[in-house]
Parts: structure tokens; C-alpha cells; sequence
């Protein structure tokens, strides 16, 4: 139905676009977000685009939640690695849509605001980690996935140039950011993005 021919590699989000995790998430993020008070939705994409451990930061020094960005930390810690390497599901579709690209010889790379030890417990689980090159977590780079540099350093993993790679993400704001940076862009999920490519609901669509 869509014609990836062109394509020299692909840029995949995980949370959410790969692995089922977002309810995880909600639920250790519940009592902290509580304890932040109201939050628009523009202060909840920052806090989830930013490395885990600015996040915490973000939650503590900002928001007053927890008694440490430490604790912060090794309280979402507690609720999501073991969660990511013996309980986390792939989505719909995405298997299969991932080993189908990187059958065909292109290279494929996960850019998440998740650690990496997240990344490769929840990616091992699905039987997918080894069809990609790299992951590159926000948590390692050091920038935001509302900063494009991160897919900066993505496209020199992949060694393609931007515009012959397609990037397929389940978050408006990060799919707006790869658009901006030149990338063809997928956005995967129940939110659809005004800027995509292409809109589906699931990578079984492709």
C-alpha cells in the first residue's frame, strides 16, 4: 500500500509505537504527577520527550515531588525495568513490520526517552533488539526528543542522509520535530499528526 523503495534506513520510537508500555508508564508516573498537581499537556510532553533522569530532576526541582530527583528516579525504576523485560508486550503489527524492513538490508534505529536498560529488556522480550543497529536513548545523547539533534545523531548511525529515512513515532510533538528536521514521517497510534506522511493506527496498516 506504501511505497518505502526509496528508503535508506528507518528511525523507530519504541513507547508506545513498538512495545505496549504506555499504561506502565501512567501508573508510575500516577502518584508522582499527582504530587506535581495539575499538568498541561505541554508540561507532560517535556517531562517525556527529556532523559529519565532530567525527568526526575524536572519533578523534583520544579514540581517539589519526591524527596530526592534520586528517589524520583529509582521510583520509576522500580515500577518499570523489571515491567519491561518479563511483562511488556509488542504492539499490533510492529514485529512484523520491523523485521520486514530490516529483512530487506536496511538499517533500523530506536530513538526513546527510555533508558537504554529499558530499551534493550522490553526490545530482547519481543525478539526484535537484534534487527537494530542501535539504540539511541535520550539518557545517553543527552538532548530531549524535542531537540532534533537527537535524530541528528540517529541518521549518523544509520549513515543516511535524513530525507531518505523514515521515522515512525506515536507522540504529535516528535513527529512535528522530525518533520522539521527533514525525515518522512509516520505517526502510529490514536493521535494523528498534521505534519505526517503517513497516519495509521497500527504498522500493520503498512
Amino acid at each position: 500500500m506504501f511505497d518505502f523503495s526509496k528508503a535508506d534506513g528507518f528511525i523507530f520510537d519504541c513507547d508506545g509505537t513498538l512495545l505496549d508500555t504506555l499504561d506502565a508508564w501512567e501508573e508510575a508516573e500516577r502518584d508522582l504527577f499527582a504530587q506535581a498537581g495539575p499538568l498541561t499537556s505541554e508540561q507532560e510532553d517535556e517531562i517525556h520527550a527529556a532523559p529519565i533522569a532530567v525527568c526526575a530532576q524536572i519533578l523534583h526541582e520544579r514540581y517539589g515531588v519526591g524527596e530526592s530527583a534520586e528517589a524520583v528516579l529509582a521510583h520509576l525504576d522500580g515500577h518499570l525495568i523489571q515491567y519491561y523485560g518479563e511483562q511488556a508486550l509488542a504492539i499490533p503489527g510492529a514485529v512484523e513490520f520491523v523485521r520486514a524492513v530490516a529483512g530487506r538490508g536496511l538499517p533500523c534505529v530506536v530513538v526513546s526517552s527510555s533508558p537504554r536498560r529499558y530499551l534493550e529488556a522490553g526490545l530482547r522480550r519481543a525478539g526484535i533488539l537484534d534487527c537494530f543497529v542501535d539504540l539511541v536513548s535520550t539518557e545517553d545523547v543527552g538532548v530531549s526528543k524535542q531537540d532534533f539533534k537527537i535524530y541528528e545523531v540517529a541518521c549518523q548511525v544509520l549513515g543516511c542522509e535524513p530525507a531518505r529515512v523514515w521515522a515512525v513515532d506515536d507522540a504529535p510533538y516528535a513527529v512535528a520535530v522530525m518533520h522539521d528536521f527533514g525525515l518522512k514521517t509516520i505517526c502510529v497510534g490514536e493521535r494523528t499528526s498534521a505534519v505526517a506522511d503517513i497516519d495509521v493506527v497500527t504498522l500493520s496498516e503498512l
